[in-house]
Parts: structure tokens; C-alpha cells; sequence
């Protein structure tokens, strides 16, 4: 009998060496990262959701509307009276201090800034139902109207003489402006009316990046403070707020308590995990040295190739610690009863073993970066990055750290002996009886599941925001009128004058389905629309003159003239501008000009399909439904990852058959029924399946045919390390996956649900299929 290699292979300590180097750099650079003033995580979701790659010009248009409200917090406080709304926006304003850039109050010459701006071009602006009267109405009846309103000076407020204007046509096209909006301005304060309550409005937008969880929490724990001083004011003032920073914050805070219950209870859970399991300090240091390492060179990687760290991707990476986990135990498991000496004949032996484990596990996580999602890819390499790590610490510094092999513990012989009483098949009479009834009831069971089994690709079910921020918002966007920018119509054109042309053209097109737009043109007239208009006015206007002074015995003056048109570089230079200057995408690096038309009053009762046939017909304009795309986006992935996963269990099987021939379905066989009956669990409790819980059915086949080869390998059923190290493995995963299917972003409880109930499967399926006795090298072919 040749006595144990106690030599370790060549090359070994060198790599030992490297890898340290290699580790203190990751550290260095983990010191910096988490030290250095700007922020290391991002809370942004738009940053986790797909690209446009095909229509860069609508992804662009989308960030940039995003970009306009993401600094920005709207707030209403509403009062009964007036004068207490006035007083408690006044409170909320002084507590909520300078640095902070705050909209709440107009002064007169503001105002009559605003009124004064459009003042040299009146000639040449019309409302839509002004000019159907100025082009149908006779001069009789005309002038008989502008007589009414010099004798009865009731109706909408006039801005000038009336000798100047006497149909008051530039204080009707104000006031539609105005009407736009719902804000109004009293005692120079913006106030906002329902019913009978009264909203001061305040807009407050943070100097600070809206997605740094730092200023996150400042700015929202200064808002709330302000909410407070308002209501010290006017006790039963009703505080109502809505903005991004908002749910950035609710989203950081959620995913640091999630980082938190998840990380820090799978790490405790492990650790108890391997202390029962060797009952030896040395073990449990190092397999948390080991998850350490390979979370810090995740991090690092993710950071470095992303520039970046989501902290979704972080909730999800604290699940890598019970993977990671993996390595180290069965490294202690397999070393269990052996000399010291005898460590690298072990590895030895482990290496081809755990280097397949570990490789199957990798491609599994590489796979879900196929999905066109950031977030998604993130997730990849930080998982994908983090097992390498754990492995290569394993591999290159546990024979040089380990000690003297730990006696097995009561708890380790337990767990190990379990698989000797596990039923298996077997072609024999006694087992056969048993083992058609459970094919015959499993088969049932997944039969009807999957017949029960309904997807939902819905984007929104994925909305994870406390159901009171969310009501919130809509209280906030339906007393203000609030557009959407989800769903808006990009118009494009070859020159600013063809792109105002085309905007209105898609805002008359709206006005056809009753759908409110708000449009730069609507505010900024295309030159040919002032042309005509001003050519109207000044042919009815002489008509009407005429009529007038003969009706009064008095010569009017001639209608003022329009010396030149209004142009998008004034009006955007000016503060009338300021609400929708976001709207106006400007000229584009392939020399299309561009504008967003959004639409007001929600998307419930949207007929898309109309909307899109109005517009279809509009040269340049564009209907951009991210909401339903990326809802479509996500079916169309799910129904490829669902065929991958059916294509990757073909794949594995194939990979396992140069080396366990016949044998092979016996690894594969426990994660494929693992993989149906989760699939028939959710069909018969009622869980719509989406794409995240498709993905983690890789996951869950790299996981479990590494159980099926860790005991094929060491088939027999009596040995405790082989099953104690497998039963370590899946208990640690479900440790970390449990915990996830907690959480409360849906996606994340999504994967952690289907890897909670397939990993149990697979880990109590896979002893059931291995071969009852030991085979030796020449019985490979037998099944």
C-alpha cells in the first residue's frame, strides 16, 4: 500500500504567495472604496432595467426625463383655510433650512415677468377655439362680442386695453396656458385647490446625486422634520410628499435592512453551521475567511468593471456567502479522520472533484448576465467573481492554515448517516412496489402543477415601494395633474421648426382620443403656426376695427404687427420656460432635433393601441411605452431562460457521460424532477411564474448535479463525509436563499422562494437515485 503524498505539488506555495498579494490588493482597494467621500452604492432602478440598444434616441429620451425630476421632491400641505395652508408651507419652508433649493413663494415682478414675456408676439398666439371663431364668425358678430366685453367687463382677466385687443385673445391663450396647470399663485405663494382644502406647494430639490444613499437619508430626515414643524403650526395640516429621492430612500433603507437580516443571519447560520458540523475553531475561521475573500474580490471586481455597486446587487450577494460556504466545507469534510500528512493526497484527489463543482456552479450564475438587464449582469459577475474567490482560497490556503484533522462530532455523524437511511432505486422486488407508487404520485403532482402553472411578465408587480409612499405620489401627481414619463410620444425632426410642426401635429392627435398632452408647442408656437395666426388676426382684426368704429363713432388703431417670430433660444432662456424646459430634448449627436409630448391624468383607461394608430400616421413621432416593453422584454426572456433551462439539462447530461457513462442520469435525473416539482408547487399554490423564477432554475442545476457528482464519486453509503459535505452544502444555500425568499423586493423573494423549495429537492432527491452499493471502475457502463 503506497503511503499518503505528504508533499505539496509544485508550483503550490508560489500560488499560495500570489494570491495573498493578490488579496492585499483587494483589500487596499476595499479600504479605498468604502472610504473615499463619494458613494459606493447606487439605489437608482432605472440603472438595473434594460437599455433601448436598438433605439438609442428613446433611451436617451427616457434618462433624460428621469434625470429632470430625480433630484426633486414635491410637497403639499393642505389646510381648510387658506391663510393655515400659507402659514404651515411658511413653517415647512423655514425648518427645512438654505441648502436645500426651495420653490414655494412668486414675487410680483415674477409674475409679471411671466404675463410681459409673450407681450411682443400677442398678434400671433390663438387658442385652438379662438381661432375656429375667428375663421367661422362673421365681422358682425365678432363685433358684437368685443362691444359685450367693453360693457361688461366680466369673464376672464384682460391683459392690456381693450382697444388693443378688444376679443381679449392674448388673455384667453394665457389663461389656457395656465389652465395646463393646476398650481396657482395666491398672496405670492404656489397653492394648489381640492374641494374645499387648500395645498401650499413646495418644491424642494437636493443639491446632492439623488440616488447617494447619504443624502438620501438627510434630505429625507430633514423633510420629515419640516413635515413636523408644519404641524406644530396648523395641527391638522395635511403633509403629503412624491419624488424620486423619496423612493430612493425607501428603497436604500429597505435593501440595507435586507443586506442586514440576510447577510448577517446567513453568516451566523454558517458558522453554527460548521461548529457543529467539527466542533474546531480553526474550521470555522477559516470557511469565513474564505466567504470573506471571495465577497471583497466580488465587490471589487463588480465595482471596477460597472463603476458601480447596486444595492440590490449587494442584498443578492449576501446569498454567495452559503454557496461560497461550499468549498470550504467539504475541503474540512473530506479532511475528516486524516493525518495531517495526508492533506495533499487529499486535494489531490478533491481538486478534479471541486474544480467541476465549482465550474458547473459559475456557468450557472454567468448565465443569467445573458438578459439584456444591468442588474442582471452585476448579479453575474458579483456572483460569478465571489465563487472564484472562495475556491481559490480554498484551494491555495487551507492545506498551508489547516491543522489536525477534527474528530467527527455526534452532529456530523448524524447528518452523514442520514444518506444509509435514504431508500434508493433499485431493480430488486422490494423496492419495487414503493417506488412505482411514488413515480405514479409525483408524476400526478407535477402533471397538475404544471397545468396550473400561469406566468405574469408585468413590470409592476415588481414594484417593491411601501404601498403609503406609493399612494403618496398618486395623491400628489392627481392634485398637481402631474404627467407621467413612462409612456410620452418622442418626436423628432430635422430642424427646430419641423419638430414644433410635428409636436403639434401629435397634440392635436391626442386631443382627437380626449388625452390631455403637455407639449412645448403648446407654449412655443412653430413659426408657420404663428405666420397663420398672425395673418388671421390681423384680417379679422381690421375687419372687426372697422365694425367698431363704426358701431362707436370713433376710429380704432390700426392692429399691432409682429416685428418677428418667437424662438425656441429666448424662450428657452426664460423663466417661462422652467416647466418644461426638460421636455425640449434639444439637438442629438446625429443632428435630429427632439421634444417629449407626455400625457396627464394616468395610464388606467389608456387605449394604446388608438394612441399608437393616431400617431403612426405623424412623421417623426414616436409612442414610447416602457412600461409595456419592458413588461414585454421580460416574457420574451423568460420564455428563452425556460428553454435553457431545458437545453441545460441536456448539456449537463451529455458532460456527465464521458465520466459516469451509464451512470450519469443518476446525477442529473434528482435536479430535474427538483426543477418540476418547484415549478408544480408554485402552479398549485397559485404563483404567477415570472422570469426570476426562471433564473434561479440554472442556478439550482449547477447546485444540484454538484450533489449528484460529490456522491457518485464517493458512492458508497455507509462513508459520512461524502453526504455530511453535501448535506453542509445545501443546508448553507438554503441558509442564504431562505433568508432571500423573505425579502421584500419581489424579484429577490421571487429567486429565493424557487431556490428555498428546489435545493431542499434536490439536496433529499439525490441520495434516493445513487446506485446501492460502491461500482467499481469496470461497472461505469451499469445504470
Amino acid at each position: 500500500m503506497t503511503a499518503p503524498v505528504s508533499r505539496p505539488p509544485r508550483g503550490h506555495r508560489l500560488l499560495a504567495w500570489l494570491w495573498l498579494i493578490v488579496v492585499l490588493v483587494i483589500g487596499a482597494h476595499q479600504t479605498w472604496l468604502w472610504t473615499r467621500p463619494a458613494g459606493v452604492l447606487d439605489s437608482d432602478v432605472l440603472a438595473m432595467l434594460p437599455r433601448d440598444e436598438r433605439r438609442p434616441a428613446v433611451a436617451a429620451a427616457t434618462r433624460a426625463l428621469a434625470d429632470a425630476g430625480e433630484r426633486r421632491v414635491v410637497v403639499l400641505i393642505g389646510a381648510k383655510n387658506p391663510a393655515q395652508a400659507r402659514r404651515a408651507g411658511d413653517a415647512f419652508a423655514e425648518a427645512l433650512g438654505q441648502d436645500v433649493a426651495l420653490r414655494w413663494r412668486v414675487d410680483d415682478g415674477e409674475q409679471g415677468a411671466w404675463l410681459n414675456f409673450y407681450a411682443p408676439w400677442r398678434a400671433a398666439l390663438l387658442t385652438e377655439a379662438d381661432r375656429g371663431t375667428l375663421q367661422t364668425q362673421s365681422t358682425e358678430a365678432l363685433a358684437q362680442q368685443a362691444l359685450r366685453a367693453l360693457h361688461q367687463p366680466v369673464g376672464l382677466p384682460r391683459i392690456g386695453s381693450w382697444v388693443e385687443d378688444p376679443l381679449n385673445l392674448r388673455g384667453r391663450w394665457l389663461a389656457e396656458r395656465a389652465g395646463i396647470s393646476r398650481v396657482r399663485v395666491q398672496d405670492g405663494r404656489l397653492t394648489v385647490t381640492d374641494g374645499d382644502t387648500t395645498y401650499a406647494v413646495l418644491m424642494a430639490e437636493s443639491t446632492a446625486p439623488a440616488f447617494a444613499v447619504s443624502a438620501q437619508r438627510a434630505l429625507v430626515t430633514r423633510l420629515e422634520a419640516a413635515g413636523d414643524a408644519a404641524r406644530g403650526v396648523v395641527p391638522d395640516a395635511r403633509v403629503l410628499m412624491g419624488g424620486v429621492p423619496l423612493f430612493a430612500a425607501s428603497a436604500a433603507a429597505q435593501a440595507e435592512r435586507e443586506i442586514h437580516t440576510i447577510g448577517v443571519g446567513s453568516l451566523i447560520g454558517i458558522v453554527l453551521l460548521t461548529w457543529c458540523a467539527f466542533r474546531s475553531l480553526r474550521p470555522r475561521v477559516l470557511v469565513t475567511l474564505s466567504m470573506a475573500v471571495g465577497l471583497a474580490a466580488a465587490v471589487s471586481v463588480t465595482q471596477a468593471l460597472f463603476g458601480g455597486l447596486h444595492l440590490i446587487t449587494l442584498v443578492f450577494g449576501a446569498t454567495l456567502l452559503g454557496v461560497a460556504e461550499n468549498y470550504g466545507s467539504n475541503y474540512f469534510c473530506a479532511r475528516m479522520g486524516l493525518p495531517r500528512e495526508a492533506r495533499w493526497e487529499m486535494l489531490r484527489r478533491q481538486w478534479p472533484i471541486v474544480s467541476l463543482a465549482m465550474l458547473t456552479t459559475v456557468i450557472a450564475y454567468a448565465l443569467i448576465g445573458i438578459a439584456p438587464f444591468p442588474g442582471l449582469r452585476q448579479i453575474a459577475v458579483f456572483s460569478s467573481v465571489g465563487l472564484l474567490g472562495a475556491f481559490v482560497t480554498v484551494m491555495l490556503w487551507f492545506p498551508w492554515l489547516d491543522g489536525e484533522a477534527a474528530p467527527p462530532t455526534r452532529f456530523g455523524l448524524w447528518i452523514g448517516g442520514l444518506r444509509a437511511r435514504v431508500p434508493h432505486v433499485a431493480s430488486g422486488p422490494r423496492t419495487r412496489t414503493w417506488m412505482w407508487s411514488s413515480v405514479v404520485v409525483t408524476t400526478a403532482f407535477i402533471v397538475i402543477g404544471l397545468s396550473l402553472l400561469a406566468r405574469n411578465d408585468d413590470i409592476r408587480q415588481l414594484q417593491s415601494a411601501p404601498a403609503a409612499l406609493i399612494d403618496q405620489q398618486r395623491e400628489v401627481s392627481r392634485l398637481m395633474g402631474l404627467p407621467g414619463v413612462a409612456r410620452f410620444v418622442l418626436v423628432e425632426g430635422g430642424s427646430e421648426e419641423q419638430l414644433l410642426i410635428r409636436d403639434e401635429a401629435v397634440v392635436r392627435a391626442l386631443g382627437t382620443l380626449n388625452v390631455d398632452a403637455q407639449a412645448v408647442s403648446q407654449w412655443l408656437p412653430s413659426r408657420q403656426a404663428q405666420r397663420d395666426d398672425a395673418a388671421l388676426i390681423a384680417r379679422r382684426a381690421t375687419e372687426i376695427n372697422g365694425a367698431l368704429s363704426t358701431m362707436l363713432d370713433e376710429t380704432l388703431p390700426a392692429p399691432a404687427a409682429v416685428a418677428s417670430p418667437l424662438l425656441p433660444a429666448p424662450w428657452l432662456a426664460s423663466p417661462v420656460s422652467e416647466p418644461l424646459r426638460h421636455q425640449w430634448l434639444g439637438r442629438g449627436a446625429d443632428g435630429v432635433w427632439r421634444s417629449a409630448v407626455l400625457l396627464r391624468g394616468g395610464d388606467t383607461a389608456l387605449d394604446t393601441a388608438r394612441l399608437s394608430a393616431a400617431i403612426g400616421g405623424i412623421p417623426g413621432a414616436i409612442w414610447v411605452d416602457k412600461v409595456g416593453e419592458i413588461s414585454a422584454l421580460l416574457g420574451r426572456y423568460a420564455s428563452l431562460f425556460a428553454v435553457m433551462v431545458v437545453a441545460g439539462h441536456l448539456l449537463v447530461w451529455l458532460a456527465l457521460m464521458p465520466r459516469f457513462g451509464r451512470r450519469a442520469w443518476r446525477a442529473l435525473v434528482p435536479t430535474s424532477l427538483a426543477t418540476l416539482l418547484t415549478l408544480a408547487v408554485f402552479g398549485v399554490v397559485g404563483v404567477p411564474v415570472t422570469l426570476f423564477h426562471l433564473l434561479p432554475l440554472l442556478i439550482l442545476l449547477g447546485l444540484g448535479v454538484d450533489y449528484g457528482i460529490f456522491l457518485l464519486e464517493q458512492p458508497g453509503r455507509h462513508e459520512i463525509q461524502p453526504f455530511l459535505s453535501v448535506s453542509l452544502a445545501a443546508l448553507s444555500t438554503l441558509l442564504a436563499f431562505g433568508l432571500l425568499a423573505l425579502s421584500t423586493t419581489p424579484a429577490l423573494r421571487a429567486f429565493g422562494l424557487t431556490m428555498l423549495i428546489g435545493v431542499t429537492l434536490a439536496w433529499w432527491l439525490t441520495p434516493f437515485f445513487m446506485p446501492a452499493s460502491p461500482a467499481s471502475p469496470s461497472s461505469q457502463g451499469t445504470p
